[in-house]
């Protein structure tokens, strides 16, 4: 009963991976407004813990090498945090607590893999690439106005 259930579920496989995939491609509430036209009832909180769960439960079998990070709504307009995305196999690989560019060095120096980072102009992340990384930064100024 394994395929169908999973110990302790409250929903089938095949439900589960279709909540996961729309969250993933609509997010929180956008993806529960869907769900309920689809008649799969869920919140939008449920759909981010799908989120958040899968990236847990992942494994990777090698370590990123080229990452983007951008920041990410935990509440819109309250909490914000940074989320690494592996851009060779496009999958989520973590979500940070914060914007902070501390955090963003922390992560960066336990994942020593990571050779190139996709970022926006933010001088947080550009902060926390410098003081994890300086050598992916391609001059002083990168990223500054």
């Amino acid at each position: 009963m394994p395929d169908v259930v999973e110990a302790y579920a409250r929903k089938a496989c095949r439900l589960d991976g279709a909540l996961t995939w729309l969250a993933f491609a609509s997010g929180g509430e956008a993806g529960a407004r869907t769900a309920e036209r689809l008649r799969m009832k869920t919140s939008g909180d449920t759909l981010l813990r799908m989120i958040r769960r899968s990236t847990q439960k992942s494994s990777f079998d090698h370590e990123p090498k080229i990452i983007g990070v951008d920041d990410w709504a935990w509440r819109k307009g309250c909490t914000y945090g940074t989320i690494i995305v592996d851009l060779e196999q496009r999958k989520v690989i973590d979500l940070l607590p914060d914007r902070e560019a501390a955090t963003l060095t922390d992560w960066l120096l336990t994942h020593p893999s990571v050779e190139t980072v996709a970022r926006d102009r933010s001088i947080t992340y550009r902060n926390g690439i410098m003081m994890g990384r300086p050598m992916l930064l391609k001059s002083p100024t990168d990223g500054i106005c």
